[in-house]
């Protein structure tokens, strides 16, 4: 349902000291692919390429070069088309706290094309499912961190989409609301929707993630399962593939200025 291969992607941005114009290569040839009914785990530190490869699955971005599918769409000649099948989450994105979780749902239902009495149900079918049922009617200006976050998930899901892309999900939440998206994201792997979440917390990627990738300087490594990818690296945890991809990168650094 998703499928890239040999993605790039560049920003041009201003040298903080020289104040000249420098290329950034972000993504460099990423390539792979999630089915229907599988959790991919998109692993890697901070300013890796983690967010902008969400971003162009997500269609709020365009790659350079590279061929990206969703779900059979051409997601660079048709981003609409591609964008109506994923649904979107990013740790940033805020909700609208003079409204109720029902009022939300029920414009955002407005927003994506779905009929009032169908948003209605999903929404609180999805509600349910995150715990927030008695808190629907409730203004959200004295929701907690967590009730947002399922607050967005709900909104992000409401059009009911076959790929959903979730960019640190768990981030900032309790280890109870934690469960519940993790308990969530398992439904809709039974549901048989390509799942894609990037993570830090890695007890959850080996507990739900059926394949994971890292990214590290803009490529892609690993792509396998994750006892696959700890045995070929002849590690224990995913952070020591982590500090294995650090030196190996820092040695061709080296390597190359020597």
């Amino acid at each position: 349902m998703i499928r890239l291969v040999d993605v790039h992607k560049s920003f041009t941005v201003k040298d903080r000291k020289t104040r000249k114009p420098k290329r950034i290569d972000a993504v460099q040839g990423i390539s792979f692919e999630v089915k229907a009914g599988e959790i991919y785990g998109l692993l890697g530190p901070n300013g890796a390429g983690k967010s902008t490869t969400l971003r162009m699955i997500a269609s709020l971005m365009a790659p350079d070069s590279g061929t990206l599918e969703v779900c059979g769409v051409d997601a660079i000649r048709e981003p609409d088309r591609s964008r109506a099948a994923v649904a979107y989450l990013a740790t940033d994105m805020n909700v609208y706290e003079r409204f109720t979780p029902r009022e939300l749902l029920r414009m955002f239902g407005e927003f994506q094309g779905v009929e009032a009495t169908v948003a209605e149900r999903r929404g609180m079918h999805l509600l349910e499912k995150l715990h927030l049922t008695e808190f629907a009617d409730v203004k959200m200006d004295g929701f907690s961190s967590g009730q947002k976050q399922k607050v967005g998930i709900a909104r992000a899901l409401l059009h009911d989409p076959k790929v959903v892309v979730f960019d640190e999900p768990t981030t900032g939440l309790d280890v109870l609301t934690a469960k519940t998206v993790l308990d969530l994201l398992r439904v809709m792997k039974s549901e048989g929707r390509a799942v894609v979440v990037s993570t830090h917390v890695m007890p959850m990627v080996e507990q739900i993630c059926d394949r994971v990738g890292i990214i590290y300087d803009g490529k892609l490594h690993g792509d396998a399962p994750p006892r696959e990818l700890l045995k070929s690296r002849n590690a224990l945890t995913l952070d020591e593939v982590f500090f294995q991809l650090a030196a190996e990168s820092e040695a061709a650094a080296l390597g190359k200025g020597a």
